[in-house]
This record gives structure tokens, sequence and C-alpha cells, in this order.
């Protein structure tokens, strides 16, 4: 025991009650812009919230045509087992799902060693619309140790043709 806790069990004159902090979780707003050709680029709806340490957690969005996305997503770290990678970076969803989403994102996980280098410290999210659509983002990450809550910027595809840029 330290010092201070001995000196709060002897105020209190008991042992005191545990505590439990969570650490690293948090969620957050993403500020984004979808741009499909031929259209004027719109603002797009779109927030994350971390698991426990904020290697991973959940995200959504909401396209301006109201298709709503939801998914997951991980920090690339050095020694990823291949089942924390979504098998759409690795090519293995059917070719259908994949859509207009460019070479840059889809199958970019085919070669584990050269994905991870390329990735390393950055966050990737595989979400899915209401509609089958299919949309990947990847992050760089301001603080890699603090995940999404320590901020950052990266871009989006979706299988229907729609880039985004965000920031959060």
């Amino acid at each position: 025991m330290t010092e201070s806790f001995r000196e709060l069990e002897r105020a209190c004159g008991e042992r005191p009650p545990s505590v439990f902090i969570v650490l690293g979780s948090g969620l957050g707003p993403v500020i984004g812009r979808v741009s499909v050709a031929g259209q004027e680029a719109a603002p797009l709806t779109m927030s994350w919230e971390s698991g426990l340490f904020g290697g991973s957690g959940t995200m959504a969005a909401v396209m301006p045509d109201g298709e709503r996305f939801s998914g997951k997503y991980t920090v690339v770290k050095k020694g990823m087992s291949r089942g924390r990678i979504d098998p759409t970076w690795e090519g293995d969803e059917p070719a259908d799902a994949r859509g207009e989403i460019d070479d840059s994102m889809w199958g970019a996980a085919r070669d584990r060693g050269a994905f991870v280098s390329a990735h390393l410290n950055k966050a990737i999210a595989t979400l899915k619309g209401d509609r089958g659509s299919t949309m990947l983002c990847r992050f760089s990450l301001e603080a890699a140790e603090a995940g999404m809550r320590g901020g950052g910027a990266g871009s989006c595809q979706t299988s229907k043709g729609a880039k985004i840029s965000a920031k959060f």
C-alpha cells in the first residue's frame, strides 16, 4: 500500500472502497465533407466511440442522401493478428461489395507486412451501410497512443464512389 492510501484508511477508520477508473475510452464527432462526381460537396455527420484502451472502437456516419453506416475501427499496431484487420482491407469480401473503392484501400492488406508498415499507428475502419454500401476509412492520428481521442484526420471511400475528407 502507498502512504497516501494508508492515510486515507486511517482517516476513514476502515479500508476505503475500491475505485475503478476507465482509462482511454472516449467518444466524439468527426467533421467531414462528402464529394461525389458531378455533385457539390456536402457535410457528413460522423462519430466514433472508443473501447476501453482506445485501440479500437465503433464508428457511425449518415450520408447526405440518408444512408446510415456503422462499423468498427482499429489502430494498426506491429504484430497485429490476421483477425484484427477486416476482410475488406485484405480483398476477401465479394467483388460486388467493392464497387468504386480504389486499390489504395480495397485489398491494401494483402501484403500484411507492407500494410502494417504503411499504416502503423493509423486507424482503419470498415463501415456497412443500411442500403448495402461499404465505406472504408483511414485516419492519421495526432497521438497514436491516445487513439481517436487524440485527434487526427483522414479520408474514406464508399462503394458508391463517394470520397470523404474528415477531421476529429
